[in-house]
């Protein structure tokens, strides 16, 4: 029997009610992880994924994801926050039986594992939507089946039902199915029912739709992916109910399953669970307020009641009791002699706010905890919980020695907030000039894969997969504006890590873009800079603050030593690793050979002595590169440095910006840094000249990047605005310009590819797409001035691109070669 509450210290429960405040649900992220492990120990088989509807926060789901589960989601908001919590498009299901346009297009955009088709309308207008797209999208069929699960406590199949297609239908769509040419049928999904406490239910059903599946795939011309068979696992929450017998489940539906698999080896069994995963993770607690007899009856009124856990309150089912169990300064109180039957309210004015009937227990007090067990489903999103404006409750993770709170209470603030009037643009009295702007938005959108650049890098598919990010990435860059350490959300995504790892050898790369479910294995330097301008439209700043590689590695990979390259890249096996490229001073700017560092002897020893001022997260960089004046043979060299090696030696400070405060400015000062000849690179022995044209390419390269931040930072401003489809006449030049930009930018990423980079074209394209982002700010503050005053992240974000005019400034040592190459004529 598993146990009905999470094993956790009830002092510490009575600490977080102090520091926290009631009511609040606790989980237990070792209850979560030991869930999904007893079902892939019984059933190990099976591909098994978590129900969000269940308990969608975001922290339960990274939990459930991180240790291998799928998502399936219902709702926009689920699907993001799925792929907030790190899950790729291709282990996500999307089910539900009213899918909107817009969760529609969002989830074909993505590509994910499957949209669950519920209706042969449905189908018709989700292979519209992806031909509109230009896209491919794999489906699944629900199947409502003739046959029904006896043993479940609520029947979702095998009754007239809102949920899937009848079975008699079944032939009839799946010919309509061949006919869509932009859609492939890849599985099958029936759903029997919900609370299922007894496993031969389990198996009969598993073994019905099986046999089903099986009839179906014999008029298929090509395998399906997956059946996924449902779930409905129940959990014990009254009194003379059991657990599901799991070891007893898996003797008998692993057969089936393996005997399945034999016949249709390409096809993968799936159970859908929620309930079953995330209920017995969590526990409700709510402090008593008063305590009363009215006529007999003892009641107990408590500060969160039926509009935070209607569950509890047994809306929609027999009123029976969860478990429940009172608690007094840290200790669960049981008093068998004075113990009396309470029952248990919550705050609101109406007599079915009920969690608890005739419980049995001591005499509570006011400031006493009730805690209520298997609570971990069907919680706060799942009541009502604005009913009376007390709002959503506080919600907290244990995780081993960490506690953390993983969804902050409402606010009255909040919930005023969102109510402010504002104006409503009726369709009727819309401009006819812009009535029909959401379909020529979508237009001028996809002409950004035409005139030019089909074929090329911004048109490759992978791009749409970043779109998954874009929610991440704005949050975080605001986050970033505050906090230079906010970088550590990004990394948390697998997808991201996979992107900030780009450069790093194969042999030294424990995140490889195969793991990331953009659908690529490598990521040739074109699709690179393409990447860098789709994500620059979310938020550049968070681009800056990536721990990646980036100009030092390639100095290493270009100038270095086997062992060099070994002991920079290594780190990028287990985690993030910060790296930094010194080369500015404050007042030599980045021509380094007008720097005043430099690497000579002391006491017979050589030191590292300098001031740098740099960007790129230099004050949580692990290890970088260091351009000083070699005072023995007057030669320039590149020093690879780890601060953490020589700390006495090393001073940090962060400097103040007005803009891509991500970026981290910061200056280094480097006092006798002690340095080793096998610290140096290409042994110190090259000219200026030579040292320059050794890593020039790395330079010519990432200046391309510089372009895409700038056309991505302009081409996201832009579409900011346009969340307001009648902005568009304003600024559909704009569009156009940003579409001719990355064109020219195509052209010197071909050359670059062809290994004919022209200096004067690179120079032309960068300053060129810092014009253009310059002409958007100036465009919004022209055109909608009260948009711009009252839309922070439009002001913070247009403040930002003001720094690509410093990334271009006069003292780069890149902008006067392109001078000198183009007043000479001659290409480098």
């Amino acid at each position: 029997m598993t146990a009905l509450f999470p094993n956790t210290d009830l002092r510490l429960i009575d600490e977080i009610a102090t520091t926290a405040g009631t009511p609040f649900y606790l989980y237990d992220a070792s209850v979560l992880r030991g869930r999904l492990d007893a079902l892939r120990a019984a059933l190990p088989q099976v591909d098994f994924f978590y129900s969000l509807k269940s308990n969608p926060n975001l922290s339960v789901t990274r939990v459930l994801h991180g240790h291998g589960a799928g998502c399936e989601v219902s709702s926009l908001l689920e699907l993001e926050t799925s792929l907030q919590a790190g899950a790729t498009p291709e282990r996500i299901l999307m089910v539900g039986p009213g899918k909107s346009e817009t969760e529609l297009v969002r989830a074909i955009e993505l590509g994910i594992k499957a949209i669950v088709v519920e209706s042969a309308h449905e189908l018709t207008q989700i292979d519209a939507l992806a031909r509109q797209q230009g896209r491919v999208q794999n489906i699944a069929l629900r199947v409502n089946p003739d046959f029904h699960a006896g043993g479940a406590k609520l029947n979702m199949s095998g009754r007239p039902t809102q949920f899937g297609i009848d079975q008699s239908e079944l032939p009839d769509v799946l010919k309509q199915a061949e006919s869509c040419a932009h859609l492939q049928l890849c599985g099958l999904h029936a759903y029997m029912g919900t609370r299922i406490l007894t496993h031969e239910t389990v198996v009969a059903n598993v073994g019905n739709i099986l046999n089903l599946a099986t009839e179906v795939v014999s008029s298929l011309k090509a395998p399906l992916d997956f059946v996924d068979v449902g779930g409905g696992f129940g959990i014990p929450y009254y009194d003379g109910e059991t657990e599901l017998d799991l070891d007893a489940l898996g003797q008998a539906v692993t057969p089936l399953v393996q005997s399945f698999g034999a016949t249709h080896p390409k096809t993968r069994v799936v159970i859908e669970l929620g309930r079953y995963l995330s209920g017995p993770s969590g526990q409700f607690v709510t402090r008593v307020q008063q305590t009363k007899s009215s006529k007999g009856e003892h009641f107990a009124v408590c500060d969160g009641g039926s509009n935070v856990h209607v569950a509890a309150a047994g809306q929609g089912f027999l009123r029976k009791n969860f478990p429940i169990r009172l608690l007094r300064d840290g200790k669960a109180e049981i008093d068998d002699e004075a113990a009396q039957p309470w029952t248990l309210t919550g705050p609101l004015c109406t007599p079915q706010d009920v969690i608890g009937k005739s419980v049995l227990m001591a005499t509570p007090q006011v400031g006493d905890l009730i805690s209520i067990g298997q609570s971990g489903a069907y919680g706060p999103t799942a009541s009502p919980v604005n009913f009376l404006g007390f709002g959503a409750p506080a919600e907290v993770m244990i995780d081993g020695t960490e506690l953390r709170l993983v969804r902050s209470r409402d606010t009255v603030e909040a919930r005023l907030a969102v109510q402010q009037p504002s104006d409503l643009r009726l369709a009727a009295h819309a401009n006819p000039s812009t009535s029909h702007a959401p379909a020529a938005l979508a237009d001028l959108y996809s002409s950004a894969t035409g005139n030019g650049l089909e074929g090329t890098p911004f048109s490759d598919p992978c791009l749409e997969r970043l779109t998954g990010l874009q929610t991440l990435f704005r949050e975080t860059g605001a986050r970033l504006d505050r906090d230079p350490e906010s970088w550590t959300a990004l990394w948390e995504n697998p997808t991201v890590r996979a992107l900030t790892t780009i450069g790093v050898p194969e042999k030294f790369n424990g995140f490889p873009l195969r793991d990331s479910g953009l659908g690529i294995s490598d990521c040739p330097y074109g699709l690179h800079v393409a990447m860098v301008e789709r994500l620059a439209r979310f938020d550049a700043n968070c681009i800056l603050s990536l721990p990646g590689p980036s100009l030092s590695g390639g100095a290493v990979l270009a100038t270095g030593t086997d062992a060099q390259i070994a002991r920079f890249f290594d780190g990028y096996r287990f985690g993030p690793q910060g790296t930094f490229f010194a080369v500015t001073e404050p007042d030599a700017g980045s021509d380094a050979s007008n720097g005043r560092s430099t690497l000579g002897l002391k006491d017979g020893k050589l030191v590292l002595n300098g001031v740098k001022t740099l960007v790129g997260g230099i004050a949580r960089a692990d290890i970088g590169l260091f351009f000083a004046h070699i005072e023995e043979t007057g030669r320039m060299g590149l020093v690879m440095i780890a601060p953490s090696d020589a700390p006495d030696c090393v001073k940090i400070e962060r400097l103040g910006t007005n803009g891509l405060r991500g970026a981290d400015l910061c200056q280094m000062t480097l006092t006798d840094f002690p340095v080793t000849q096998d610290m140096i690179l290409g042994s110190g022995g090259r000219s200026l000249r030579d040292g320059f044209m050794a890593i020039n390419g790395v330079f010519e390269r990432n200046r391309p990047m510089v372009a895409a931040m700038a056309l991505g930072s302009g081409r996201g401003l832009i579409e900011l605005m346009l969340e307001d489809p009648t902005r568009l006449p304003a600024y559909q030049d704009l569009l156009a310009s940003h579409t001719a930009l990355l064109v020219q930018l195509v052209k010197v990423i071909r050359a670059q590819e062809n290994r004919r980079p022209k200096v004067q074209d690179i120079s032309k394209v960068k300053m060129q797409a810092v014009s253009f982002v310059d002409q958007v700010v100036r465009r919004i503050t022209d055109q909608d001035p009260m948009r711009f005053l009252q839309d922070a992240e439009l002001r913070r974000r247009c403040r930002d691109v003001k720094a690509f005019e410093y990334m271009e400034g006069t003292s780069n040592i890149h902008l006067l070669n392109a001078y000198r190459s183009y007043t000479a004529g001659v290409d480098q």
